[in-house]
């Protein structure tokens, strides 16, 4: 297998991003074989890297599950290496219809509590003032 299917190009990263950060947070999508940042001439690094996934799968996956991330506040833009990106990614497909049906899901209809203060059985019992008690009469 090539590893141009099992890359993903990460751009637009902040000069405090480095290789280990990069290498902990993509191995939350699967086995990796690498990370690399590349340097300049000056030996200064560049905004982007590439992390090499040991399972072209997740490639797709890293993208759906960390599209939109910002490190040191600033987006960061990921796409796989090889022509990848004009196959449909099926983690981004699944990711729009869960969105699609939570937002269609209304918390009223599908929870049977109640949501009011009388939910609570101690909230919904009348309070009657204890009687004073024999023994402590003659104080008053």
């Amino acid at each position: 297998m090539a590893d141009k299917e099992r890359t993903l190009y990460c751009g637009n990263l902040s000069e405090k991003v480095t290789e280990d950060l990069l290498y902990e947070l993509f191995l939350q999508a699967g086995p990796l074989e690498s990370v690399k940042i590349p340097k300049d001439k000056d030996g200064r690094q560049r905004n982007y890297g590439f992390v090499t996934f040991k399972h072209a799968i997740s490639v797709p996956y890293s993208v759906a599950l960390m599209g939109g991330i910002s490190l040191y506040g600033k987006p960061i833009r990921l796409d796989a290496r090889s022509g990848l990106e004009s196959v449909p990614n099926p983690y981004l497909e699944q990711l729009r219809q869960y969105e699609y049906s939570f937002k269609r899901q209304s918390y009223h209809q599908t929870d049977s509590r109640r949501h009011d203060n009388r939910s609570r059985r101690h909230d919904s019992r009348s309070f009657a003032p204890r009687e004073s008690s024999h023994r402590y009469q003659h104080c008053q």
